[in-house]
């Protein structure tokens, strides 16, 4: 584990809302190995934020500068 201060873990709904999907469909990410890593502390699944992030950043696609050839 990283010397990093502890962040605080977001819950499954807190997450699900703030990607703007469902709980089912983050279930099932998680359930494919398609999602953010998560933490599964007893029953209860949570997500580091500094996690999340690098999932998104590595799905990031489009939106560059397309290069012109002539």
């Amino acid at each position: 584990m990283s010397d990093k201060i502890l962040e605080r873990l977001l819950e499954e709904k807190e997450l699900a809302e703030r990607l703007n999907v469902s709980l089912g469909t983050l279930r099932t990410w998680r359930t494919d190995g398609k999602g953010p890593r998560f933490h599964r502390i007893g029953q209860m699944i949570r997500y580091a934020p500094s996690d999340v992030k690098e999932w998104l950043l590595s799905r990031q696609a489009g939106g560059g500068i397309a290069e012109v050839t002539r």
